[in-house]
């Protein structure tokens, strides 16, 4: 070997051995940075600065189109708040001129508060109480919407927009930057390789000098004073390029040019590393920006999906909540449809009573035909002849609301107080007037006689003439006389006569009204002579005014409404599948049946033989009543108890008003006697107090009930060392025992000493008295349960079903929660409907 290598060190021709051959032809690429200028940059560069248009205006899309679902979210929410208006039956608002209002229901707008009563008695209270939950969730979908799209449009909308606004305008300003330093570079090498540097003309050398050093001064501060030193010599290089130059040195002219030519390459090296840095730059904030789409773009993203997941949680909380009262409204309108399937089989039997009415009267109408046909065509002899009374007595014509009342087992009771009433035909007394006779609805009291004003008179004098109905007082009893007109012209007509006013001729519709009205006339006018308590000073006041009806039971003088009219008409009305109703009213005597034009409550005996003497005076045979304390008084305490107003004492009379089963039972329960005792207990404790007597003053009386009742002075004080406040409290804790136990004494001594009827227990989840009352049950099986008289004598004394606990139930809602007793639900709903 070391011959062989002496050999060929001393022989350059020798080939060397395959061993010394290398196995792979050497490679002379140069390292060249991924930044440099070539086809792989340029096509990178392009490829991600489309990618970053299109992404640009994939989220401008995106964009545009979140504001768009924000600006519909919000109409969506508008048309929901309105939705949700309607269900609470307000009315929407009218636009005035031309622009839109507002649709909450302005105060003291008596045209939308007419209409929200109208809306809300054609609804129905079951209904009403359905649309109001309806109303109340579609309010909280409506601000969930609100919320989910303002979130939308926060997240999607102004985030992207900003990310494309600011990233994009970024990426495009380095591209350009980057561009135009590469042209820049390209440029000084071009000309240094073609020999144009520093002989080229100093105006563009000194153009490529500024274009490098502003450059490169943006992109990299710390070469700035080096790009200003180069570009100083450069110019000063030019400058003395232009000076005389034959007085120089040819070696010293070598060497400028030398410098100079250093300079120039330095200035192309300069030229190139901005360019670098510039395009390094640009592929650092695309790379970038792909990185940051993900996190950044990802977060918006993300807080949308937040905002829609939080509205669906809220939709889904609202659910949950709204769980328990689905199932009561459920409850309810299952109830109401048995009620109403139940409710059709005694109308079809009615409707079947009708329809063979009308089968009957229709055969009689062929039958009479028949003979009509048969009497003129002369195949019919001439029947004996009947008189005008004997052919109406034979067709039946004015038993005929006898027979429809009959079959159709469906009649209306009269309003309180009525003793007649019926539709009569009045005789105007206008000569020039078009209609001599009006048809009018005619009604008759103790005091007076009355008649009721037609729509169209009330339209005209601008009452709501669909809501009230008017009354217009013609003359009180004990002053008018009735005459029969027997040589009239026209059947069944009479004479009422009053003093400082013409005759009033009226016309009955049959001979049967005609009775009734002449004998009712004149037996109310016996009664009120011989009986009745007139006051004088009332005679003769209000004649020919109009004054709106009254509820049915109320004296208040509250204006009655017609739908109530209706409503209580038919509410009462036993709907039987059978005739007993009948069979019971055919065994009364004509005298009861004509008593009042009512029946008196089967009770009311008992609570009269119970209750002897007035529990203030001592009169016997009290037939007036304090339905809220439970005792009874005579007539002339009965107007010290109407003085003290329907907050302390309500009075019904025994004879004249209708108690109601539950009125009755509490009347019976409590008493004279009972609660004497305990609004009594006391007086032997005050001095010179006396119970008055029959024959005592009205001012004593008036004294003595207002003492007893609104002062509560005879009251025996059990805790009189405790303030008022402390007081209210403890007895209505006893209060809310007494109710949970159904002692219905119990509950009159607690109210008597100031408990509140509207008092929450905090440790009972905030119910009230009667809502412990509804859920009250005989603690034996052959104890006599008093919850519905405790419940009454409470809603008597200012308890509302209404009131809510805290887990939002009402009375009823306890009572069929709780698995109260079946009577006391129906009782409950039976007071709703009232």
């Amino acid at each position: 070997m070391t011959s062989r290598k002496e050999d060929n060190e001393g022989n350059n021709d020798v080939l060397p051995t395959s061993e010394e051959l290398p196995s792979q032809p050497k490679k002379f690429l140069p390292r060249t940075s991924f930044t440099a200028d070539s086809p792989y940059y340029t096509s990178y560069v392009e490829t991600e600065m489309r990618q970053v248009r299109v992404l640009s205006d994939t989220l401008r899309d995106i964009s545009g189109r979140a504001k768009t679902f924000g600006k519909c979210g919000a109409l969506m929410a508008e048309a929901t708040r309105r939705l949700a208006l309607s269900c609470r039956l307000k009315p929407p608002k009218k636009a005035k001129q031309g622009q839109e209002q507002d649709d909450e229901e302005s105060d003291g707008s008596e045209d939308d508060s007419r209409i929200l009563r109208e809306r809300q008695e054609a609804v129905g209270d079951e209904m009403m109480v359905v649309l109001k939950t309806l109303g109340e969730v579609l309010d909280e979908i409506a601000d969930a919407q609100v919320q989910m799209c303002e979130s939308l449009e926060a997240s999607l909308s102004h985030s992207l927009e900003a990310f494309c606004g600011v990233q994009v305008h970024e990426v495009t300003t380095l591209q350009s930057e980057s561009d135009s330093m590469t042209d820049a570079a390209e440029q000084s090498l071009a000309r240094y390789l073609n020999g144009r540097h520093a002989s080229e003309d100093s105006n563009s050398w000194n153009k490529l000098s500024e274009q490098v050093s502003n450059s490169f001064s943006k992109t990299f501060s710390t070469q700035t004073n080096m790009s200003g030193g180069l570009e100083g010599r450069f110019k000063n290089f030019l400058g003395t390029r232009q000076k005389d130059d034959k007085n120089k040195d040819p070696e010293q002219a070598m060497a400028t040019t030398t410098a100079n030519l250093r300079l120039t390459l330095e200035q192309i090296r300069l030229a190139q590393t901005s360019a670098e840095l510039s395009r390094f730059q640009l592929l650092q904030k695309l790379v970038s920006i792909k990185k940051r789409r993900n996190f950044e773009l990802g977060e918006s993203a993300l807080a949308s999906l937040h905002g829609i997941r939080a509205y669906f949680h809220h939709c889904s909380d609202l659910v949950e909540g709204l769980t328990p009262r689905l199932t009561r409204i459920q409850a309810t309108q299952s109830k109401s449809r048995e009620k109403h399937a139940q409710a059709r089989r005694p109308w079809k039997a009615r409707e079947e009573g009708l329809v063979g009415a009308l089968d009957q009267v229709g055969q009689a109408v062929a039958h009479a035909s028949s003979l009509a046909n048969l009497m003129a065509s002369g195949e019919l002899g001439a029947p004996a002849s009947l008189s005008l009374k004997e052919l109406e007595e034979e067709t039946e014509i004015w038993h005929l609301p006898q027979l429809l009342a009959k079959a159709s087992r469906y009649q209306r009771e009269p309003a309180p107080g009525v003793l007649v009433e019926g539709w009569l035909y009045k005789k105007t007394s206008t000569r020039i007037a078009l209609q001599q006779w009006n048809k009018r609805w005619f009604m008759m009291d103790k005091d007076g006689i009355y008649y009721f004003r037609t729509s169209a008179e009330m339209k005209k004098a601008g009452s709501d003439h669909l809501r009230t109905l008017e009354r217009v007082k013609i003359c009180d009893l004990v002053l008018c006389a009735v005459r029969e007109m027997a040589n009239c012209d026209l059947r069944f007509c009479f004479e009422i006569i009053t003093p400082n006013q013409k005759p009033l001729l009226l016309q009955a519709r049959g001979p049967t009204e005609y009775h009734m009205w002449v004998e009712g006339i004149r037996t109310s006018i016996q009664h009120q002579l011989v009986s009745g308590t007139v006051d004088a000073n009332q005679l003769m006041k209000g004649i020919g005014k109009h004054r709106k009806g009254k509820k049915r039971g109320d004296n208040t003088g509250k204006s009655k409404t017609l739908g109530s009219v209706l409503e209580s008409e038919t509410s009462d009305v036993e709907m039987s599948d059978n005739d007993e109703n009948d069979k019971e009213s055919s065994d009364l005597s004509e005298e009861e049946n004509q008593n009042l034009g009512r029946t008196r409550h089967p009770m009311v005996p008992d609570i009269m033989t119970a209750n002897p003497c007035c529990a203030d005076c001592g009169q016997d045979n009290p037939d007036w009543a304090c339905i809220n304390l439970g005792v009874l008084v005579c007539i002339e305490c009965s107007g010290v108890h109407r003085s003290l107003g329907v907050h302390l004492s309500k009075v019904r009379s025994l004879t004249l008003d209708s108690l109601n089963d539950a009125e009755a039972r509490l009347l019976l329960a409590m008493g004279n006697e009972r609660i004497n005792r305990i609004l009594e207990a006391g007086l032997g404790l005050q001095q010179g107090w006396t119970k008055p007597i029959n024959g005592s003053s009205r001012q004593d009386k008036e004294n003595w009930i207002k003492s007893k009742y609104q002062w509560k002075g005879f009251l025996n004080d059990k805790l009189p060392d405790i303030n008022v406040a402390e007081k209210k409290i403890h007895y209505s804790k006893v209060l809310f025992e007494a109710a949970r136990n159904a002692d219905v004494l119990g509950v009159a001594e607690a109210l008597a000493y100031g408990g509140a009827v509207d008092w929450k227990n905090p440790e009972e989840n905030g119910k009230t008295a009667l809502h412990v009352c509804a859920l009250s049950h005989p603690m034996n099986s052959g104890e006599i349960w008093q919850g519905i008289e405790c419940a009454e004598l409470m809603l008597q004394n200012g308890a509302k079903l209404g009131t809510m606990d805290d887990s939002t139930q009402g009375v009823l809602d306890s009572a069929v929660i709780g698995n109260g007793e079946r009577k006391m639900v129906e009782f409950l709903s039976a007071r709703l409907q009232q």
